[in-house]
């Protein structure tokens, strides 16, 4: 059985964070050449239903923003790197193919991803995306997941950290764009309003920079969600550990949509009620080692 654990200035960004206009990559053939689904013979009565609602997006292509580097939901196959494999994959290709229509991933630092979004130069953003209230002022969302995440520390434990509120005077690593570095942030100017001891906050380029962060005790402590975390566990599992869910984040995730994209977000809106509803999104989640109880009902934020 599968274990499903709970997402946790003082380092200089590593790397400048690259235009995704200039990353776009290829997915495998499987996500967009053979993505074509689109008659009602071969599709649920559902899923033809949306399509029918939905005529102008079938049979489109479009560009799906992504930052391939968060184990479990997206990251590059170690064994083809033009590949992006995960939970969040698989589950796009199912709404893709229940919608009626095709797409090509644009690889990007995760930071960029709304930027780009909001400019028009991809379609969606599928990233393990979380659906804050700041965000959701700047794109619209298509919820899917509940979000529970978890503190990666060292194996042990040695500091006792166990909330977000629990890191004043100790270091996290985090990287640019996230709901989680903003987080640190507001705690360390809490920790000092209470006469504590800030946090130390290291940013790197990405999740797995934050973890070798851990690793080497460059940093206390990261901020991800339980999945990854759990994951990650397994593949360290005498150097790393990770705390229970810390009540800091309870949020969603949603896949993002320019404002101005109403017939895709409807579409997409439609096929994942869809997919949901014949349990698709839950056989997916366990092939990856999410907890399927983290499936959300479906909404359209804001």
């Amino acid at each position: 059985m599968p274990q499903f654990m709970p997402r946790s200035k003082t380092v200089r960004i590593s790397a400048a964070v690259l235009s995704l206009g200039l990353l776009v990559a290829g997915c495998s053939s499987s996500k967009a050449a053979t993505n074509t689904a689109t008659t009602s013979s071969v599709l649920s009565a559902a899923c033809a239903a949306g399509q029918k609602a939905n005529p102008s997006v079938v049979g489109k292509h479009y560009t799906v923003g992504t930052s391939p580097t968060q184990p479990s939901y997206e990251a590059i196959d170690p064994n083809n790197p033009s590949k992006i494999v995960g939970f969040d994959v698989d589950f796009l290709d199912a709404v893709s193919k229940c919608a009626g229509f095709t797409y090509t991933f644009a690889k990007s630092d995760f930071q960029a991803l709304v930027p780009s979004l909001q400019a028009g130069r991809i379609d969606m953003v599928v990233a393990n995306l979380i659906a804050s209230p700041p965000r959701a002022k700047q794109v619209n969302f298509v919820i899917y997941q509940n979000d529970l995440e978890s503190l990666l520390v060292a194996h042990g434990n040695p500091k006792s950290i166990t909330t977000v509120s629990g890191l004043c005077g100790n270091s996290v690593a985090v990287f640019p764009g996230t709901v989680q570095a903003g987080a640190a942030q507001i705690q360390s100017d809490a920790c000092t309003a209470a006469g504590k001891k800030p946090i130390a906050i290291n940013t790197y380029t990405d999740f797995l920079s934050c973890v070798q962060a851990v690793l080497t005790g460059r940093s206390d402590a990261t901020i991800d969600p339980i999945s990854m975390v759990a994951a990650t566990v397994a593949k360290y599992p005498s150097k790393i550990a990770g705390t229970d869910p810390i009540p800091e984040f309870r949020s969603q995730i949603g896949i993002a949509f320019n404002k101005s994209s109403k017939e895709l977000q409807a579409a997409t809106f439609a096929a994942v009620k869809s997919v949901q509803a014949d349990g698709t999104e839950k056989k997916l989640m366990t092939n990856w080692k999410v907890d399927p109880s983290s499936q959300a009902a479906t909404v359209e934020l804001p």
